[in-house]
Order: structure tokens, then C-alpha cells, then sequence
């Protein structure tokens, strides 16, 4: 059958448009699980930076020269490595952007920090909720011995949603406190309590949060370290998660 080329160009777009809403379609695909080689060598980290999508089950196979702990920031995750050893480094890239990872190397001071995380102002002292899908809550109650403390808050994996627990030295001084998390802030950021008042966090942002006591590793200036001579964490790379 012989085509006129007004119809046949007609054929043609139409099929091309066809080709590109169906490639749009497509373009996201579904969240797959990755196996990446690293290799750190002399401070170094190859590649220098990894890039994923969201949704990405990755799996890092961590080959370093030196024994030390492998730190992935904003998802604030950590990993002890032994040298010449390949260490699986697991997460689930669910924040987009681009997040920094440093290496301590290990050293004279490094086994014996461990004691300073188990400080009850520590990192993740107090509390620590797994994580915490949109809409989904967790409660803190709090005791009569951290009457006239400051406890600070966030999510690993949002730096921004931080705050301070105010505690009263008063009993029962508010019955119950509800904050909220959105993908901004968390709301309020600053509350003042009592011993027995239950706070309970709301995760009404559009991804995956924690509720972690203490300071977000980013935001955690240590002048004590360098006093005492403590190795520093050297930045190595980055990770970079783009959405899907």
C-alpha cells in the first residue's frame, strides 16, 4: 500500500512522540541494589565520588590500606574497617544530595574513644528510634535524673531537624509535648519539660527520619581534640544521591 508523504510524515512523528513519553516513562526505573567497589589508599578514596539514585539499596566494598572507621555524613553512618580487609558498607540512599564522608584513620587515640560514646550526653545516649517512615511517631519519656539538663535532638538523616529538650527541675511541669518534624525544620525546635512529661516526635516530612539525643555529627565542633592531640577525621569523598 503506498503511503502519501503527508500521512507518512504524520506516522512519523506520532510514533516518535510515542517513543519519547514512553523513554519519560521509564527514566526513573526502580530503585536497584548496587554492589560499588571503593578503594582507600594514602587518605585517598577511589572513586572520589559515588553517585546513586534515590531508592538505591548500595552496598560499598571498602578496601583500605589502614584500619579506621568510614563515616558517612547527614546519613550519619559509620563503619570500623580493618586494614587490607574488604569492609560492606550498607545504606539505603533515601536523601537527595550531596553528602561528605570522612576516614579515621586508626591510631594510638582511636580504640580508646569509645569511652566518650558511652557518656550519657553522648551521641544517641539517651535515645535512638529506628527510622521512622512519613507519619510514623516515637516517644521519649523523661527521667527525674536529667532534671535541670539540656538534652539536644535530630535526625541523622536531615541536620536541620534539631532542637533542645528544656528540663524543668519541677515534676510533671508539662504533661506531654508533641513535636513535628516537615522536610524544613522540626516544630517546635525548643521545648521546656519536666520529669515524667512524654515527648513524642512526628515525622510529617516526605522521607524516611530518625530521633536521635545529642548533636548531629555535622554540627559538632570538638576544640578538646585538638587539645588533646586526637587524629582528625579526614574528608575523602562524597556520595551523591540524585533523585529518581
Amino acid at each position: 500500500m503506498k503511503i502519501k508523504k503527508p500521512k507518512l510524515i504524520s506516522l512519523l512523528i506520532a510514533v516518535g512522540l510515542f517513543a519519547m513519553v514512553a523513554s519519560a516513562a521509564c527514566g526513573g526505573g526502580d530503585p536497584k541494589e548496587l554492589d560499588i567497589p571503593v578503594n582507600i589508599e594514602a587518605g585517598k578514596m577511589d572513586p572520589g565520588t559515588i553517585k546513586v539514585k534515590q531508592g538505591d539499596m548500595v552496598t560499598l566494598k571498602i578496601d583500605a590500606d589502614e584500619g579506621g572507621e568510614f563515616h558517612l555524613h547527614t546519613y550519619d553512618i559509620e563503619a570500623d574497617m580493618e586494614a587490607d580487609s574488604v569492609t560492606d558498607f550498607y545504606f539505603v540512599a533515601e536523601a537527595t544530595g550531596r553528602f561528605k564522608i570522612t576516614y579515621h584513620p586508626q591510631g594510638e587515640h582511636y580504640e580508646g574513644d569509645e569511652g566518650d560514646h558511652n557518656d550519657e550526653d553522648g551521641h544517641g545516649s539517651l535515645f535512638k528510634s529506628e527510622e521512622l517512615a512519613p507519619g510514623s511517631t516515637f516517644s521519649y519519656e523523661i527521667e527525674d535524673h536529667q532534671a535541670g539538663e539540656t538534652v539536644p535532638f535530630h535526625s541523622h538523616l536531615r541536620p536541620a531537624l534539631n532542637g533542645n529538650l528544656i528540663v524543668s527541675e519541677e515534676d510533671g511541669a508539662v504533661g506531654a509535648v508533641a513535636i513535628k518534624y516537615s522536610d524544613e525544620a522540626a516544630t517546635p525546635n525548643e521545648v521546656h519539660v519536666g520529669p515524667g512529661t512524654v515527648i513524642t516526635w512526628t515525622n510529617n516530612s516526605s522521607v524516611l527520619q530518625t530521633v536521635v539525643s545529642g548533636l548531629h555529627a555535622d554540627l559538632v565542633v570538638d576544640e578538646d581534640e585538638h587539645d588533646n592531640g586526637e587524629e582528625e577525621e579526614i574528608e575523602i569523598g562524597f556520595v551523591e544521591v540524585q533523585p529518581r
